[in-house]
Formats: structure tokens, C-alpha cells, sequence
């Protein structure tokens, strides 16, 4: 399943979805050489047992219920005056809250 499509330029420099952000920041790097590497908290689920809502949900730190619960669509991601951002969307409820982090 697609959680978040972007022009590679904006997707590293401003993720919307929290898997992605888990992603890029376990990317080891130069300039933080000898420190611990980050890991996204948890397993990944067992692919015969995908867990209901999202399946990132149990390793999300922004999980809620809603997110248990539902599947998330994959929206258009728009900047904070509501205009479409070209070639961005997001599979999740909170990719707001995950981009303005960013």
C-alpha cells in the first residue's frame, strides 16, 4: 500500500506521512558518525495478521483511535492556505500535523 507520494525533493524535505519520517530519519549519516542509529519503534506487523485501520498504527507515534479503526485514503496534501501541493499525497489523518514537523 502507498502512504505518500512526492517529488523526491519535497518528500525529503518535508515528509506527510509518519512512516516516511521513520524512514529518513534511520538513514545513517555522515555528520552524526559514532552516534546511535534511529529505529522506528516496534515489528513490523506479520503480513498474514495486518492489524486493522492503519497498518502502521501500532508503530505510529501519532496513532488514535481513528487510526486503529479506519484505513486512511491517500489525500492530496495542500499547503496551510489550502492550496493543492503538486504531485504530494498522504495516507494519513494526521499528515498535517506530520508536514508543519518537518
Amino acid at each position: 500500500r502507498i502512504v505518500e507520494t512526492a517529488p523526491v525533493h519535497d518528500l525529503y524535505a518535508r515528509p506527510a506521512h509518519p512512516y516516511t519520517r521513520g524512514l529518513l530519519d534511520s538513514i545513517p549519516r555522515l555528520d552524526q558518525k559514532g552516534q546511535e542509529l534511529y529505529a522506528i519503534k516496534g515489528l513490523p506487523p506479520n503480513l498474514l495478521r495486518i492489524p486493522p485501520g492503519c497498518a502502521f498504527n501500532p508503530r505510529c507515534p501519532r496513532a488514535q483511535d481513528v487510526c486503529r479503526q479506519k484505513v486512511p485514503p491517500l489525500e492530496q496534501v495542500t499547503a496551510d492556505d489550502g492550496t493543492p501541493l503538486p504531485g504530494r499525497r498522504s495516507a494519513c489523518f494526521f499528515w498535517k500535523e506530520t508536514l508543519r514537523d518537518g
